[in-house]
């Protein structure tokens, strides 16, 4: 899939872990979509969204990782990881499933899909289930 945004003139088969939230902390958009939004946002006004940049690596980085960990957004307010991943996660999903229905004549719902998240073998069991937690949120 070539993803949305990005520099000009430059295919993107990978998007930035970036994700930006409404002041009401309700999602708005991923990856180039979130980041050139935000980018765009008057400083002023900017400073009551939430911004979040390469947030996957707090699973991996992080030795005390629980259901309660924070993350911080750009702004410097906190959100639980758990419903930024949950986000993500949400996300992938509905493109995936535009993927699917672009590419098919019958209309695919969520329930005809087999949901299969994987995760680097290197991760420790921690991130592991926070992932599990995430995409059952």
């Amino acid at each position: 899939r070539r993803w949305e945004g990005g520099d000009p003139g430059v295919s993107n088969q990978k998007t930035p872990t970036t994700m930006l939230l409404m002041p009401d902390r309700k999602f708005h958009s991923f990856g180039f979509a979130a980041r050139d939004f935000y980018h765009d946002l008057e400083p002023s006004e900017a400073k009551q969204w939430l911004y979040f940049e390469k947030f996957k690596m707090k699973l991996h980085s992080s030795t005390d990782l629980t259901m309660e960990t924070d993350l911080i957004a750009a702004n410097g307010k906190k959100v639980k990881a758990l419903e930024i991943f949950a986000y993500a996660l949400q996300y992938f999903k509905e493109q995936a499933l535009k993927e699917l229905n672009d590419q098919s004549e019958a209309e695919m719902d969520n329930s005809e899909v087999r949901w299969v998240i994987t995760v680097p073998a290197i991760w420790k069991q921690p991130a592991k289930q926070f992932m599990r937690q995430a995409a059952y949120k």
